[in-house]
């Protein structure tokens, strides 16, 4: 269960001059307009970065297992399964190979617009180099971004995924790279992504992926030209079960996010399916916040 901590503040001595009441009250008026100390109605900022870091993770996530599907399907490498249904993002996609099962290029064409199943609207192409099959340690590939957007956002770079795994430990590790992957939104603002991140596939039933674990870091600017560092300092957890229920955030681990002057950590829960989240800022002031998909 999610809980807020409990904030105390310490009661300040009345004086007995006047002067110095004058003077306590000027101090309490200026601290009350550092951004450093905010109440609930002045946190816009923190949820902004919040909500902007979450799009900005579903979005090149959204691309990452759709990579990882296809791979799947094209090298023919057996376990690690995203799903056993048929992927619906990818059914009105044209998605042509070439090379063979160790190494080649996969493209995934959208075409001038392709509608998924929770409604996204995919363009463009998503251009697939691999070299080895997706689930053998020692594998690579990248993904470079086609004239590629999602519901009219266009995404431009390039991403970098390396198969680490141990052999016969049961769970794939892939390290991610993207520097300076840049997002362009219809009245032309723009960020700019860079992640160095681990992603652990723990497999459950049918070697189906059971539990996605996230740690690394990203920064770079949001839309509204704020720049961010991003942190996490507790491995991320998605879990099928959650995802199924339409739960598309962690629902454990922590992360801390510095925009501008400002930070915080974002409390993602113990495993509850929600898309609840508690945010903190360096004062110790806690508040929930529900995170839109």
């Amino acid at each position: 269960m999610k809980t807020l901590k409990m904030i105390t503040k310490e009661k300040k001595s009345a004086s007995h001059k006047m002067i110095w009441v004058a003077i306590g009250l000027l101090a309490l008026i200026f601290t009350s307009c550092n951004e450093n100390n905010i109440d609930a109605d002045t946190s816009i900022e923190d949820q902004e970065s919040v909500e902007f870091d979450n799009q900005g993770d579903y979005y090149l996530d959204d691309v990452d297992e759709m990579t990882s599907i296809q791979l799947e399907k094209e090298t023919g490498s057996s376990g690690g399964k995203i799903s056993e249904e048929p992927d619906g993002r990818l059914s009105c996609a044209q998605i042509t190979r070439t090379g063979t099962e160790e190494s080649g290029t996969i493209v995934i064409d959208f075409g001038e617009g392709c509608t998924g199943p929770r409604g996204n609207v995919r363009k463009g192409k998503l251009v697939i180099d691999y070299s080895g099959r997706r689930n053998n340690p020692g594998s690579f590939w990248t993904v470079e971004f086609e004239d590629y957007f999602i519901n009219n956002i266009s995404i431009k770079g390039l991403r970098t995924v390396n198969n680490i795994s141990e052999n016969g430990t049961g769970v794939l590790v892939f390290k991610v790279d993207m520097v300076n992957v840049l997002l362009t939104w219809p009245d032309g603002k723009q960020g700019k992504r860079t992640v160095h991140r681990i992603r652990e596939h723990h497999l459950g039933d049918n070697n189906l992926l059971d539990r996605l674990i996230v740690y690394g870091t990203a920064e770079g600017n949001h839309r509204n030209g704020r720049g961010y560092f991003i942190e996490i300092i507790e491995p991320l957890v998605y879990t099928r079960e959650c995802k199924q229920q339409g739960i598309f955030i962690p629902v454990e681990g922590v992360k801390s996010i510095k925009h501008g002057n400002r930070q915080i950590t974002v409390d993602y829960g113990d495993g509850e399916c929600d898309n609840i989240v508690v945010i903190t800022n360096t004062n110790g002031k806690s508040w929930r916040h529900e995170v839109g998909n």
